[in-house]
This record gives structure tokens, sequence and C-alpha cells, in this order.
């Protein structure tokens, strides 16, 4: 290992501690335990709900990059020449694990340095996540959404770029995967607070996010935007799979049986995220698509570009997609 000075060590700190988004956060961290010893490899495992680690997705996105694997978290975790820490939340949960194969092994001041980034390390992470999550409903928050989305779109954008510069002429949407927005809100939810208090309303919440979180993949991103209104960023093969999935969540939801309030219906809006989109616009798009549904029965999924096909709704006469009262349809 190399002779650190503590400036060094501090600055090791601030970069680590100076991210918002938890992919960059997991490369730092990989970054920051290279430079400190140096290992053949060390890559992250997420622990999902199953309790089953999986291999971190933002390194599988491209974030991060490492010189081994993934390789099966059980041969690794163990094994000769590997040492583990343990990523935990606040309430002491176990989150995940970073491995790590140094060459040559850690010696005791190495295992103590990187014990001490772990600490330094969990306890920003929790305070991030606390900061990222809807404290109701556990779903990310709206504070989140504009990095999140400006993610995606610089996902889309490269994918555009990969396929110029091979000379694809398929489009992202062609068969080789694309994102879409679907915007979420519950019907009549005003009613179910009026009628069964806000606690019994605040159950059909937390059950409701739950739904979603059953219904798309851990690399989706689903959002409460504030209310009854929820957002949820997918990527899937085209927009005949993107308006199955969330006629799959409307089914799903409408099926349910809540307890105290009973049945419970969602309106969806859903629109394509183009390589030129820019979030405000993404946004008047979903809440026109949503506000269609609202108004033409609630209980439906509705998609921006199939209704502008049919000259159902019309292009705002400026630049910008202002947001139409959605939420005031009920």
């Amino acid at each position: 290992m190399n002779t650190l000075s503590s400036p060094k060590i501090v600055n090791m700190i601030a970069a680590l501690t100076g991210h918002r988004d938890i992919n960059l956060l997991e490369a730092s961290l990989l970054k920051t335990v290279d430079d400190l010893v140096a290992p053949e490899w060390s890559m992250i495992f997420h622990v999902g709900e199953d309790d089953i680690p999986e291999f971190s997705t933002s390194m599988r996105d491209g974030v991060v990059s490492v010189t081994a694997g993934p390789e099966p978290f059980a041969e690794l975790f163990g094994s000769e020449g590997v040492s583990s820490f343990p990523i935990m939340s606040q309430a002491h949960k176990v989150l995940g694990y970073l491995l790590v194969r140094p060459s040559p092994s850690l010696s005791v001041s190495q295992q103590t340095l990187l014990s001490n980034l772990f600490r330094v390390y969990d306890n920003y992470l929790s305070v991030l996540k606390d900061s990222q999550n809807d404290r109701l409903t556990g779903l990310l928050n709206r504070h989140t959404f504009d990095d999140q989305l400006d993610r995606a779109l610089g996902l889309i954008r490269k994918a555009y770029q990969e396929n110029a510069a091979i000379g694809n002429k398929r489009k992202v949407g062609e068969g080789t995967g694309c994102f879409f927005m679907g915007e979420i809100d519950i019907d009549h939810f005003k009613n179910i607070n009026d009628r069964f208090g806000h606690l019994h309303g605040d159950d059909v919440l937390v059950i409701l996010a739950r739904i979603l979180q059953n219904t798309f993949r851990k690399t989706d991103l689903i959002y409460r935007f504030g209310g009854e209104e929820f957002v949820v960023i997918v990527y899937v093969d085209d927009r005949n799979d993107a308006e199955m999935t969330f006629e799959r969540l409307r089914r799903s939801i409408e099926g349910h049986v809540f307890p105290q309030v009973g049945k419970v219906t969602v309106s969806i809006g859903i629109t394509e995220i183009k390589e030129t989109s820019i979030p405000v616009e993404l946004l008047g798009r979903a809440d026109q698509a949503l506000y269609h549904a609202k108004t033409h029965g609630r209980n439906r999924v509705c998609f921006y570009e199939t209704l502008l096909a049919r000259n159902e709704i019309v292009l705002p006469d400026t630049g910008s997609e202002a947001r139409p009262p959605a939420a005031t349809a009920g």
C-alpha cells in the first residue's frame, strides 16, 4: 500500500461523499479502495428482498468496470484470499457486500483502514437513502427524479451514438430496447381519504407502492411524486411491451382488495423517452396522456404517442408542454 498522508485520505473521503447518486457513490467507493490497497479486483453485491446477493446493477451499466467477475457470490464469499465487508443500513440491516481480492493479502493496518472507510460509507449511504426515499412508501422521491432521469437520458443518447457509429440505422425502440415513462394517479383518492380517513389512505399508498415494486424490475425506477401520484421509468423492448407492462400493473391494482377500503383503481399515462427528450416535455406528455385517461372513464392506460397519432390530443403552440391539471380530475 502506498503511504497516504492525512490530507490525501481526507480528500478521498470528500470525493466519496461528494455524490448524490448511489450508483456513482458505489463507483467512487471502488475507486477509493483501489487507491488505498490496489487490489486484484473489487466488486459490490446487493442483497435483494429474497436475501440473494446480486452483482451491482450500476457496474453492469458500465458505471464501473472490474478486472474480474462477476462470478457467483457464493463462490467468492469466504473463499481464500477474498476479504468481505458488509454494507449496513442505519437499522443494522445488511444491504450488500464489498468483496476485495487483494494482492498481496491485506495487512492488519489495511484491514483497519478499509473498515474505517466503510463506517464512513455506511453512514453516508444511510443519509443519502433517507434523502432520496419517500418515508411513507420507501420509493424514490420527487427530489431524486431529475438526476435519475438525466442518467436515463444519457444512456439513451449513448445508445443512439453507438448505433450511429456502427452504421446501425435501427432506432433504440426498434429491437434494441427503449425507455418509457409512466405517470400513475389513484382514481378518486380524495374520496378515499374523506370516507375512510387519512390513515387508511396512507395504507392504500403503501400497498400500492408494494404492488409497483412487485410489478416492475429492480432496474426500473419508481418514484412517489407526491400525494397519490407515482412515476415509473422502465426499459423494455418496444412500445407494445411498455403498454403491456403498465396494463398488467393496472389489472393488478384493480384486482387487489385493499383492507377497509376495498377496490382501488388507477389511471396511467405513458410516453416514450427519446434521444432528444428533456424532462419538462416528458412530464407534459405523460400528464396529457394521464389527463386523457382521467377524463375518458379512468381506470385505463393511455399512450401519448398513440393519442397524438389519432389526433385525440393537440400539441401546444409553445415550445414547452405545460402540465395539464391531471390531478384535479380525481
